[in-house]
């Protein structure tokens, strides 16, 4: 059940709240989620009024209040502000970058009578379990369906929903609170990804179209079928129409978006089987779109969300062309699928925008980082740093982790477990870059693809300039072609090859003085 901030806004302004905290739930806290010895932190998600986050200072913990309601933490600071140990922070948890936060993590997360009012659960009750501390518990508090009316049902859980919410945990208990349930998560190891078909299909062939767009922070959107998985829009051709005819059409049938086939591209086709039934789907990546997200098709999903592309490899079990289709745009966000044939298109797809708001603020200070110690003192390396979004790069890993200014990412090892194929810390890369001392419209060859060093060099050469990168590694060439095609200047060609040879003769720059640069 998605929320209007409108509507909250009034209703705390109006003086009302949620039911008062009872002394069942009061006592099940004290119990089950203590404060750690010394004291410990919390983070009330959802916080309302403020009632739990003062009952939890007086448990022991240093508190963070958050909701997205200004009426509420009004109030909130109005009933409790003479207690000490709370901050009281204007959040929209599902939106809004957390930058206050705290960054070293919380030993308990609370989540009272607000879980089913989130657009995307999965999401952020993924990103609430990496903001826990060694041995941290996440709570929610929760009515249950079958104890409230038929009309009131969509502000509770039912037993499907609770489950889906607890999978993936080390330990998840269950307590009862009067009507309300209290689950206690503790361990978010996650569920790993897993390719599952559907019941088996009629026919002697299938053909079909997936669908994969993202929103303007980069998330992918997943609906959660009755079937129990996450699928893609996605649904068989129709008589005589194209594949990108198809692909618009299932995603306003389904989610109530609409994309002109313009703007749908056929990235790759994938053959495999459904039951011994052979299947050709085509993978659609669909650059721009307009409407509301709904869920017209109530029958067959429960509903749709955005998810961070770094959590697909732990979502349990997804419709298996689905799965497959999230590997071929983003090669390496799901390991350990089964084996399929892939047949990339020569269609040029548009770079895709979206980033969220976080992303930006962690590019900044990495390259303020790099910068502050002396590795990047040009004006040119210095933007390409602050522009070119490195996480786009490693999708399959946290904003935190790809923004590490001193890490560098492996994306690739051989059978020994040996890396292969890295994102270079952020500093050597500047570093290499700088020692090159490019001019704009310079023509550079590097060894070793990845994408991400590519278009930082692309970025200081300019539009007047080129980049062909090269590897011998088929996986890494079609991973850096893909990276390169989604966020892009168009200036990298990746190539496969060995280094060691230099560029192919049509690739040699001739005509014009050009510097030719090796970039390792």
């Amino acid at each position: 059940m998605a929320y209007v901030l409108e509507d909250w806004e009034q209703h705390y302004a109006d003086g009302r709240g949620l039911r008062p905290l009872g002394d069942c739930e009061r006592a099940l806290l004290a119990e089950h989620v203590p404060a750690p010895e010394g004291g410990g932190r919390a983070l009330d998600v959802g916080c309302g009024t403020g009632e739990l986050a003062a009952h939890l200072v007086g448990l022991g913990y240093a508190v963070d209040g958050v909701d997205f309601a200004a009426s509420a933490l009004e109030r909130a600071r109005a009933e409790h502000g003479r207690i000490e140990g709370v901050r009281w922070l204007r959040l929209d948890i599902e939106r809004d970058d957390p930058m206050y936060l705290g960054e070293d993590g919380y030993d308990l997360i609370t989540l009272r009578l607000m879980y089913p009012f989130l657009g995307n659960r999965t999401r952020v009750l993924h990103a609430l379990g990496e903001r826990l501390r060694p041995g941290g518990a996440l709570v929610v508090i929760t009515l249950m369906v079958e104890q409230i009316p038929a009309t009131r049902r969509a502000i509770a859980l039912d037993e499907e929903e609770i489950g889906l919410l607890t999978a993936g945990w080390e330990t998840a208990e269950r307590w009862a609170a009067d009507d309300l349930a209290v689950l206690v998560l503790r361990g978010p190891c996650h569920s790993d990804t897993r390719a599952v078909e559907k019941d088996p299909p009629t026919g002697h062939a299938l053909t079909g179209a997936v669908v994969v767009v993202t929103d303007d922070a980069g998330r992918v959107l997943l609906g959660r079928s009755r079937r129990n998985m996450w699928e893609l829009p996605a649904g068989k051709t129709s008589g005589s129409e194209s594949f990108e005819e198809a692909a618009v059409r299932e995603l306003a049938e389904e989610t109530g978006l609409t994309a002109g086939t313009a703007d749908a591209t056929v990235v790759t086709m994938l053959s495999d089987d459904s039951h011994g039934v052979p299947r050709l789907t085509a993978v659609i990546r669909v650059s721009a779109w307009t409407g509301t997200l709904a869920n017209p098709e109530a029958r067959l999903f429960d509903r749709w969300e955005w998810h961070d592309l770094h959590a697909l490899a732990c979502l349990g079990e997804v419709f298996a062309p689905a799965a497959q289709a999230l590997n071929a745009i983003w090669p390496g966000v799901i390991p350990d699928l089964p084996a399929v044939h892939a047949y990339p298109t020569a269609a040029t797809q548009p770079p895709v925008p979206g980033e969220p708001a976080k992303a930006v603020r962690l590019r900044r200070q990495m390259a303020d980082a790099v910068i502050a110690a002396g590795w990047a003192p040009s004006p040119a390396v210095q933007d390409a740093l602050r522009t070119v979004p490195r996480h786009r790069f490693a999708p399959e890993k946290d904003l935190a982790t790809a923004y590490d200014d001193d890490l560098a990412i492996v994306t690739r090892w051989d059978g020994s477990g040996r890396a292969t194929s890295s994102v270079s810390a952020a500093w050597l890369q500047a570093d290499m870059i700088e020692k090159l001392r490019l001019e704009p419209g310079a023509a550079v060859l590097e060894v070793g693809s990845g994408g991400y060093n590519a278009e930082l060099i692309a970025h200081v050469v300019g539009e007047g300039g080129q980049v062909v990168t090269i590897d011998i590694d088929p996986y890494v060439v079609h991973r850096t072609r893909r990276f390169t095609a989604e966020a892009g200047s168009g200036r990298v060609l990746a190539l496969r090859g060995d280094g060691a040879l230099g560029a192919p003769a049509r690739h040699v720059p001739r005509g014009r003085a050009t510097r030719l640069s090796t970039a390792w």
